[in-house]
């Protein structure tokens, strides 16, 4: 695999470069909008943050009382070894995330594909091991409410950006439309996972990921059910393990 844009261990240092970005979330001003590239992008958004506690050993969110609050990360079985996060900046990476998904501004594939290939080259020691990354699946067909797959735009704007990461679209289908999560509470969000979306997703040829070590890409990690389905598939197929890779991590996103 080969860096990207001169991407490595180090940041960018943002103060030498001319224009300067406009800072993440103030994309849409950034002179930088259509032209930036991964290191420059991940560089501006991903500013440290300060943790003052224990975090989760599963998804890295501080603790709350002593645990963790995401549900599934509590559970005895929650099907995924642990969850990357792109960005620990939650609220505006929400707010890029509710503009591309659902006011369909698509022109945030491209931000999102450079800030997921930086993220990517800034760990890869962490992640370079892994066989495979794939999308949660989504359902895009005539009963759909969606029409378009918003994970699979940014897969293959980041195929184009990392093109030596070994990104495989589809290794998850989703055969019917599900209950929506957003807006309902946590109980009712783990009856339509455990139940209709169980149903509903398949791994159409389990010989692709048999063996192997798969991240599955999701917009935000919210309670974690999405990803324990999408991890228990995988399993069942036969892959080795199976790790989430979201944007943001968001209680109720």
């Amino acid at each position: 695999m080969r860096p990207v844009d001169g991407a490595g261990a180090v940041p960018l240092d943002l103060a030498r470069v001319d224009p300067p970005p406009a800072g993440f979330p103030d994309c849409v001003t950034c002179p930088y909008w259509t032209t930036g590239s991964p290191r420059l992008c991940f560089s501006c958004a991903s500013a440290p943050t300060a943790v003052s506690g224990p975090v989760c050993g599963l998804c890295c969110q501080e603790l709350v009382d002593g645990a963790c609050p995401n549900t599934v990360c509590r559970l005895p079985d929650p099907e995924f070894s642990r969850i990357f996060t792109v960005l620990e900046h939650p609220e505006p990476m929400w707010t890029a995330v509710w503009r591309y998904k659902y006011d369909e501004d698509k022109r945030w594939a491209q931000v999102l594909a450079r800030l997921l290939v930086g993220y990517l080259e800034q760990h890869r020691a962490d992640l370079e091991h892994y066989d495979a990354i794939t999308t949660c699946a989504l359902y895009v067909g005539p009963q759909a409410n969606r029409l378009w797959d918003h994970l699979r735009l940014v897969l293959d704007a980041a195929q184009e950006l990392g093109p030596d990461w070994p990104f495989r679209p589809d290794l998850i289908r989703k055969a019917v439309p599900t209950g929506r999560f957003l807006g309902i509470g946590v109980e009712d969000r783990r009856r339509i996972a455990e139940g209709e979306l169980r149903d509903a997703l398949t791994v159409p040829e389990p010989q692709e990921v048999r063996g192997q070590r798969v991240i599955v890409l999701d917009d935000v990690y919210s309670e974690g059910f999405s990803m324990r389905e999408m991890a228990r598939v995988l399993r069942r197929a036969g892959a080795a393990e199976v790790a989430g890779l979201v944007f943001a991590r968001r209680k109720g996103g």
